[in-house]
C-alpha cells in the first residue's frame, strides 16, 4: 500500500515538473563562444589521441595502471587553447570541468574521483585565469561569470586572516594552514581584488639563493631542508617578478651563473652545496625558465632555454607526464 502511494506521488510530481527539485543537483553547460579558427591544432589531435580518455578526462600518462585525472592538467590544457585560439575545444573542456571536477557548491576538485573533498588553489588560480583569457579573447561573459564565481569560493574559504592557503576541505570544513609560494597567480588574483596581505608572503620572501618555499603561520620555512625542486623555485621566480615588477637578484644571479658555467639548469639541487642533486634535466624547468627570462626581458638567456626545452624528448607519452608535455608546447607557442 505504501509503495503503492509513494509511486502515484511521484507520477504526480513528474507530470507537474516538479520531479526536478528530487533529483541530484544538475549544472547546466555553459553557452559556447563562438567558433574560432586554431592557430594549430596538431597538439590537440595529439592530446586525444594519446591522453584523453573517452568520457575526455585527461590522463597522466597513456596506458596508467592507475591514471589519474588532474585539475592540473585540465587547467594547463585550457591554457594552451586559449594561446591557440581554440574555442571549440576550450568549451569541450568547460563541459569536463563542470562534469567532473566542479562541486554543487562551486568548489573545483584538484582530482575528479567521488572520495576528493579539497580544492588546490593553484589550480583554482590557472582554470579561473583561463576563464578570464576565454572570456576576453572571444568576448564571452559566461566564462568570466563561471571564474568570479569560482574564485570568489577560493578567496573566501582557502584563506586564512586574508593569506591564501593550499586548500579546503569543503566536505569537512576544514583549511591547510601552509601556503606553498608556487601556488601564487598573481594576475588570476588581481582578477578578484586580493587585499595586500594576500599579496605579503610573495612580496617579502627572498632568496639566498633559493626561494623559502612555504608560508606558515607568519614564518618562511623551506619544504625540504635538504633539497631544492626547481620547478617550485621557477614558479615562486615567476610570481615574484609579477607581484614586485623586479626579479630577486640572488636567485637571478644563480640562474644565470648555471648558465654560464654549465650550459643547463638541471631539475634538483642540494640546499647548502648549490650544487646538482643529480644529472636528471627537466622538461617543465625549461618550460618556466624560458616564461621567466621572456617576462623578465633577458632574451639571450630565453633563447638558450628555449633551445634546450626543444630538444627534451617529450615524444612517448607512456613515459612523459602530461604536465611536462604541455607546459613545453605553452612555451613554444607563446
Amino acid at each position: 500500500m505504501k509503495r503503492t502511494i509513494i509511486i502515484t506521488f511521484l507520477l504526480l510530481l513528474i507530470g507537474t515538473g516538479i520531479y526536478f527539485f528530487l533529483r541530484p543537483e544538475q549544472k547546466d553547460t555553459l553557452s559556447a563562444p563562438k567558433e574560432t579558427k586554431p592557430t594549430s591544432s596538431s597538439v590537440q589531435t595529439y592530446v586525444k589521441e594519446n591522453y584523453m580518455t573517452k568520457n575526455g578526462l585527461i590522463i597522466d600518462y597513456k596506458n596508467a595502471q592507475e591514471p589519474h585525472y588532474l585539475a592540473e592538467s585540465i587547467g594547463l590544457y585550457m591554457e594552451y587553447l586559449v594561446e591557440v585560439n581554440d574555442s571549440k575545444t576550450f568549451q569541450e573542456q568547460v563541459a569536463t570541468l563542470q562534469k567532473y571536477f566542479i562541486t554543487i557548491d562551486n568548489f573545483i576538485k584538484w582530482e575528479a574521483t567521488d572520495s576528493t573533498t579539497t580544492n588546490a588553489i593553484v589550480d583554482d588560480f590557472r582554470i579561473t585565469e583561463a576563464l578570464y583569457q576565454a572570456s576576453k579573447k572571444w568576448d564571452h561573459q559566461a566564462y568570466q561569470t563561471l571564474a568570479d564565481t569560482l574564485i570568489s569560493n577560493t578567496k573566501k574559504y582557502s584563506a586564512v586572516q586574508g593569506v591564501p592557503v593550499d586548500f579546503y576541505d569543503f566536505v569537512h570544513k576544514k583549511k591547510a594552514d601552509t601556503l606553498h609560494l608556487s601556488y601564487l597567480n598573481i594576475q588570476a588574483m588581481r582578477h578578484i581584488n586580493y587585499n595586500a596581505k594576500a599579496y605579503a608572503p610573495i612580496k617579502n620572501v627572498s632568496a639566498t639563493p633559493f626561494f623559502t618555499e612555504v608560508f606558515q603561520n607568519g614564518q618562511f620555512q623551506n619544504a625540504d631542508a635538504n633539497e631544492v625542486n626547481m620547478i617550485d623555485q621557477m614558479l615562486i621566480a615567476i610570481a615574484y617578478y609579477d607581484e614586485n615588477g623586479t626579479v630577486e637578484p640572488n636567485f637571478d644571479q644563480f640562474l644565470q651563473t648555471e648558465l654560464t658555467s654549465k650550459g643547463k639548469i638541471y631539475a634538483r639541487y642540494d640546499r647548502e652545496t648549490k650544487e646538482p642533486n643529480s644529472e636528471n634535466e627537466s622538461t617543465a624547468v625549461y618550460a618556466f625558465l624560458t616564461q621567466y627570462f621572456n617576462k623578465t626581458n633577458q632574451a639571450k638567456n630565453g633563447k638558450i632555454t628555449k633551445e634546450l626545452l626543444e630538444k627534451m624528448d617529450t615524444s612517448n607519452p607512456e613515459t612523459t607526464h602530461f604536465f611536462d608535455y604541455i607546459n613545453k608546447e605553452i612555451t613554444l607557442k607563446k
